[in-house]
């Protein structure tokens, strides 16, 4: 079977004005005793949706348009992959994909400060992915974040900055992590240069503008082991405050303790992440008079095969299993959101052409 990514993935960024996505979404990524649990929620000025979309191994793929680049990347998934896609707003964007094969994922957020360096990225003349295709490239073809370093490194793909998302030019950038508690953060600096992070301890939180660099300036004049930091911290909902927030917060908390139950690690991960980086409905961003709620978030762990998607508007969730991901032998798909309304406890499947069907 063989199928084209659509540059609609993440083309939110693309079809409402940018600056209501410069401080939005944010993902946390903690070792704990129970192994890697990622947590990231998706904040927007209106309500969102969450569609799970599963790409099956084998699978051919094609990425989507990349005018200026030479070679367009063309693929075949070696890895069960978990989309998760948005189509309130943001037009099929898929906002997070897993290798739930491997215990790989990847996050793209918007990221305002790459914004004027895109036009300077040049064409290295290899496989070129779309920025909206860049997600499941990375979680169908790798295992570890040490080999898509290793792979970017080696030009063995390039990233297609240049090349817009569906008619636009936007800003991102993307964070990987895997099981093993690797992490990579990948971003469009200086000269349209991409340049990698990997494994810094503070690559955990992952938000939005600045670019990393200017993040860790700030977060440099605050005394991490000292629990009075807490007393200057500020409540502004900015993406430079909710990550000086996370990284204080997340320094703080027990997440080793080997008699704590995944159940147990699970809350104490959302207490500390809702506490740090939660955006409740209404509040206003002082700094440009927008606000960016987040209306859905989920939190995942590769070692126990769980994801747990929460639907903030009206405060419900709902269970996947990983492993049943890895197990499916079609496409299938499921409204996360509709399962939250109708109090499903775990999600109900269904083939994905019938699926999108009956949606239109």
């Amino acid at each position: 079977m063989k199928k084209s990514l659509l540059a609609l993935s993440l083309s939110a960024l693309t079809t409402v004005a940018a600056v209501h996505t410069a401080s939005a979404c944010t993902t946390w990524t903690a070792d704990t005793a129970q192994g890697v649990t990622v947590t990231r929620s998706v904040d927007w000025f209106t309500p969102l949706g969450g569609v799970a979309e599963v790409t099956i191994r084998g699978t051919q793929l094609s990425t989507g348009e990349v005018k200026g680049y030479a070679n367009p990347a063309l693929w075949t998934a070696k890895y069960q992959t978990l989309n998760i896609k948005e189509y309130e707003s943001f037009h099929g964007a898929t906002v997070t994909a897993i290798n739930a094969d491997k215990g790989l994922s990847v996050n793209g957020q918007y990221q305002m400060d790459s914004l004027e360096l895109l036009a300077q990225h040049q064409d290295s003349g290899a496989p070129a992915v779309a920025l909206g295709d860049l997600g499941t490239y990375i979680a169908s073809n790798f295992a570890t974040a040490g080999e898509v370093k290793q792979a970017l490194d080696n030009n063995e793909f390039q990233i297609a900055w240049a090349a817009g998302l569906a008619g636009g030019q936007h800003g991102v950038h993307f964070s990987v992590q895997d099981k093993q508690g690797n992490k990579l953060v990948i971003q469009l600096q200086a000269s349209g240069k991409t340049v990698l992070f990997y494994n810094d301890d503070d690559l955990r939180s992952f938000t939005n503008a600045p670019l990393l660099q200017e993040h860790r300036k700030y977060v440099a004049e605050l005394d991490l082991s000292d629990n009075r930091t807490l007393t200057e911290m500020s409540a502004h909902i900015s993406s430079r405050e909710r990550n000086a927030r996370l990284l204080f917060m997340s320094n703080k908390v027990d997440l080793k303790d080997s008699k704590l139950s995944y159940e147990q690690v699970e809350g104490k991960v959302l207490g500390i992440f809702d506490r740090a980086v939660l955006v409740p409905q209404d509040l206003i961003d002082p700094d440009n008079g927008d606000t960016y709620a987040t209306w859905v978030s989920y939190v995942y762990n590769f070692d126990q095969a769980s994801f747990r998607f929460r639907n903030h508007e009206i405060y419900r969730d709902v269970n996947l299993s990983l492993d049943d991901v890895k197990n499916f032998k079609a496409p299938m798909c499921s409204d996360l959101v509709e399962e939250t309304r109708n109090r499903n406890a775990e999600a109900n499947w269904q083939a994905c052409d019938a699926f999108y069907q009956a949606r239109n």
